[in-house]
């Protein structure tokens, strides 16, 4: 058997990044990764929609495959998700409307013979009036381990990041979601507003949990002028103000779930602390889960191989 066949290239082209891995299938180990801030939004930015952002778009993989020494080895297959299927990127798909099956059997993707190499883009997912790209493929990855399975019967997955999405699950089906700029919000206000005169290094857990409490009681907007209330009036220090702001925007973003909601929690060690903090706080009756890091961080490879299916 030829060894490129039990290997897989996993990309996932993000607004602001680009990530290639090479992927062993069987065990979906990384054997080698790229990245790069040629994300689909600074591509779409110098480049017309047509040819020209095409080729554009298959120079910044090219050099991603000459990276991993694979340029030259196209029976390796390559399964694409993220923007580089929307309007600003390299072929743009529709969305599928859920409900969806969990395991992707109706998603949209196509399938195109790039340089000599199968590539398969994977679309994202609408609801009513929202939208995802690319956590459709890392929600796939979570559920791949068996014993999570009899979650997915009934729960909301939280997938914190700059956009973070709250994706209901309902009889192994993905039956809707909501999503909240929180990351996003917290990078703006935490720079660019007069809420914070300076960002601190580590975590102070005593003013994350006051801003919880704050965006429970008084509502997203007084509770984002307390950040700068508390500090001019001596109440907090002026470095724990980012994380007082922080406590705001998730506790109010945490307000959304139902109350005696099973939660999935799939984040890095320092969201998943805060959110599942946030939960106890907002939501002390639900029952969290929290997705270990390191299979949050390699869910959407996981996806990838599944939903490359027999590429």
């Amino acid at each position: 058997m030829n060894r490129d066949s039990l290997l897989l290239l996993s990309c996932d082209w993000g607004t602001s990044s680009f990530r290639l891995r090479l992927v062993e299938r069987r065990s979906r180990r990384v054997l080698a990764e790229h990245t790069s801030p040629e994300g689909a939004k600074t591509i779409a930015a110098a480049h017309r929609p047509g040819p020209g952002r095409r080729s554009a778009f298959a120079a910044v993989l090219q050099r991603g495959l000459q990276t991993l020494n694979v340029s030259t080895r196209s029976k390796i297959p390559l399964v694409v998700s993220g923007m580089a299927c929307s309007t600003i990127g390299w072929w743009p798909l529709p969305y599928a409307s859920v409900p969806v099956q969990l395991d992707g059997t109706n998603f949209v993707s196509v399938d195109r013979i790039i340089q000599g190499r199968t590539v398969r883009f994977i679309s994202g997912l609408r609801a009513a009036c929202d939208v995802m790209r690319g956590e459709e493929c890392e929600l796939v990855g979570l559920f791949q381990n068996p014993g999570r399975l009899a979650l997915a019967n009934d729960c909301c997955v939280v997938l914190p990041g700059t956009h973070s999405k709250h994706v209901r699950l309902h009889r192994g089906r993905i039956i809707g979601f909501s999503t909240h700029p929180t990351g996003e919000l917290f990078a703006l206000l935490s720079r660019h507003s007069t809420l914070c005169e300076k960002l601190a290094s580590g975590f102070t857990t005593t003013a994350f949990r006051a801003g919880v409490h704050a965006a429970r009681q008084l509502g997203l907007g007084p509770a984002l002028f307390r950040t700068r209330a508390r500090s001019v009036l001596g109440l907090m220090r002026p470095a724990h103000a980012a994380d007082f702001l922080s406590g705001v925007l998730i506790g109010s973003e945490i307000a959304s779930l139902p109350k005696r909601s099973r939660v999935i929690l799939a984040a890095g060690p320092n969201l998943a602390r805060r959110y599942r903090l946030a939960v106890g706080i907002i939501h002390p009756k639900a029952t969290v889960t929290v997705i270990p890091a390191a299979e949050s961080a390699h869910a959407v490879v996981r996806g990838h191989v599944h939903l490359a299916g027999d590429l």
